[in-house]
């Protein structure tokens, strides 16, 4: 009995920093993929609507505008043919202790907002680049995805660097 509970104790031990790590890394992998997915969406629902759809900071106060912080989630408002205001189409806030979402051009520029047109280009030029997911383990743990203008999405392979080789950083 003593024995069994040893090896118990040694697994437990063993296991448990390894599960900590496994499910911090999937929420990692989660975030950077719902927002993938969105993103593909909005793009998707510009084409087949011939209408601006925009994807942006979740904003809890007033969904219908952009919020200050991707952080907080996002969501992806369509500006209808003839109409003068946003509709929500669909919002997907973040919870505490979500991984950090920053967004930023090649040159370093924050993005507040990607806006998909039906018609080439589809992504303006100021609102492609590099968006980063870290969390409390720091850059070495960060994914990293490129939006292009083409509105085509790729992902780095690696964890805590760039699509170009880059290493990441995390604020």
């Amino acid at each position: 009995m003593l024995v069994t509970i040893a090896v118990a104790v040694l697994l437990l031990t063993v296991a448990l920093p390894a599960w900590q790590v496994f499910v911090q890394n999937e929420r990692l992998n989660s975030t950077r993929d719902q927002l993938i997915n969105a993103l593909n969406q909005a793009r998707s629902l510009s084409i087949s609507n011939d209408d601006v759809v925009t994807v942006c900071p979740y904003n809890a106060a007033s969904p219908t505008t952009c919020g200050g912080s991707w952080s907080a989630g996002w969501a992806i408002l369509e500006l209808p043919q003839g109409s003068a205001s946003m509709v929500l189409t669909q919002a997907r806030p973040l919870s505490a202790g979500a991984p950090t979402i920053n967004v930023a051009t090649t040159g370093g520029a924050a993005i507040a907002s990607v806006s998909f047109n039906p018609r080439p280009p589809y992504v303006a030029a100021a609102q492609s680049g590099d968006f980063r997911i870290c969390d409390s383990r720091g850059a070495s743990y960060a994914l990293s995805f490129n939006l292009l203008s083409t509105g085509y999405i790729q992902q780095s392979s690696r964890a805590g660097y760039t699509l170009a080789g880059a290493a990441l950083a995390c604020p």
